[in-house]
């Protein structure tokens, strides 16, 4: 088995490698990081899993890196053949100057070039190659990912940002263009579709687990912050997503929502994690995403169960979200049930 990879030749946005993350670091002081969008993360290399009839995805395929593509604007020239996956948002592929369609694997050879253009709507693309993908020959997995994180590359363990003329490397195997390239492509008919279904249309209702905190509020406190429409701001990232409240010219934006003795018993840091609202004293909520801190010391109204923290990494600045509370119970079964799909 031989080594082949995809070189960036043009690079105007942002990628990345991303798995599922690190999730059993958070204690020493890293970040969890991984794939912002794991709906579009997984779909990818269950493509290239159901191209290649891999039974077990979660054992073989499912949890391979990826690299994660940020507003596309991107270019890479392959320079072995490789079966490739592309979803997530819609960047207008062509490959070799021909379009080819989103949500579906692709074969590529030896001196394509593969183009992402800007999407019109949403914002991460990946790329997914059977076999995962990392930046460095025989790199191995930093405490058990390969997950980047913009704040700790300059540690040196998951390898350099990615930039015109990196090099993402893939197991060149034998069988890859075995398939004759003039017969259809083995694709999942429904995953298009499904996309569809999954992402938010317009404005997104994120269901909140409440926190001890938001249960002590009053329920017009309560009522007041659930009745708010917030709308996503430019200083979001993969961090954090911030959200500016968006009153109405009949409401008193003036009123606070938190009160001062409660907030007064949020002084002290405290652990944080993915997909904690975190309420500040403007009250503008920070959504905390797969590249947060460890510790925070703002009040936390409660977290936004996993799966729309997926579809809201898929939101621009300027689109809307609001709240509603979900039992803890209830977010777990549907978190339990988008991973069987995956399995």
């Amino acid at each position: 088995m031989n080594t082949g990879y995809l070189e960036i030749i043009n690079s105007n946005g942002q990628a990345s490698i991303q798995d599922l993350g690190r999730l059993n670091a958070q204690h020493l002081g890293f970040s969890a990081s991984g794939a912002a969008d794991e709906f579009a993360f997984l779909s990818a290399n269950k493509l290239i899993a159901h191209y290649y009839n891999l039974e077990q995805v979660g054992d073989m395929q499912g949890q391979c890196a990826a690299i994660e593509i940020t507003l596309g604007q991107i270019s890479f020239k392959a320079q072995a053949a490789c079966t490739i996956a592309i979803t997530g948002a819609d960047c207008e592929v062509k490959i070799n100057d021909i379009a080819v369609k989103n949500w579906q694997c692709h074969q590529i050879h030896a001196n394509d070039i593969i183009d992402f253009a800007m999407p019109k709507r949403e914002l991460h693309s990946y790329l997914a190659v059977l076999g995962g993908i990392t930046c460095q020959l025989a790199q191995q997995p930093w405490l058990g990912s390969f997950a980047q994180t913009k704040n700790e590359m300059s540690l040196g363990f998951t390898g350099e940002r990615l930039t015109t003329g990196s090099k993402l490397y893939f197991s060149a195997h034998s069988n890859v263009c075995s398939k004759n390239s003039s017969q259809p492509m083995n694709q999942r008919p429904h995953s298009s579709a499904q996309a569809k279904l999954f992402y938010a249309k317009e404005k997104l209702t994120l269901r909140l687990i409440a926190s001890r905190l938001f249960l002590q509020m009053s329920s017009s406190q309560q009522q007041s912050f659930f009745a708010t429409d917030y709308v996503i701001s430019p200083e979001s990232n993969r961090m954090g997503y911030r959200l500016n409240a968006k009153h109405s010219t009949k409401s008193c934006s003036n009123k606070k929502i938190l009160s001062e003795s409660l907030r007064k018993q949020c002084l002290l840091s405290k652990p944080v994690t993915y997909g904690m609202v975190q309420f500040p004293a403007n009250e503008q909520p920070i959504i905390l995403m797969k590249e947060r801190q460890t510790m925070g010391g703002y009040p936390v109204l409660g977290t936004v169960m996993q799966t729309d923290l997926f579809r809201l990494s898929q939101m621009r600045p300027g689109e809307k979200v609001n709240f509603t509370l979900v039992s803890q119970q209830k977010a777990q079964q549907q978190l339990q049930a988008f991973y069987q799909k995956f399995c």
